[in-house]
């Protein structure tokens, strides 16, 4: 069955929605008191930020691959 299904689309989205996240995490690390070292919760507000973005990454990538199969 013969759609008009972009792969493209999802893993657009989700690429834009990790870049976002990153771009926070980075924010976030650069303005967080003490920095690395001191290890606190707002450091640990950016690893999860961070991580947020790779799984949206990840399922972008997913949905694209699961389009891509159904779409031919």
């Amino acid at each position: 069955m013969a759609t008009d299904a972009d792969p493209g689309l999802p893993l657009f989205v989700g690429g834009m929605l990790a870049a976002i996240c990153l771009f926070v995490a980075g924010l976030t690390f650069v303005v967080a008191p003490g920095g690395f070292g001191d290890g606190g919760p707002v450091i640990g507000l950016a690893v999860a930020i961070a991580s947020l973005g790779g799984v949206f990454l990840a399922l972008g990538a997913v949905v694209a691959g699961i389009v891509a199969l159904r779409s031919r």
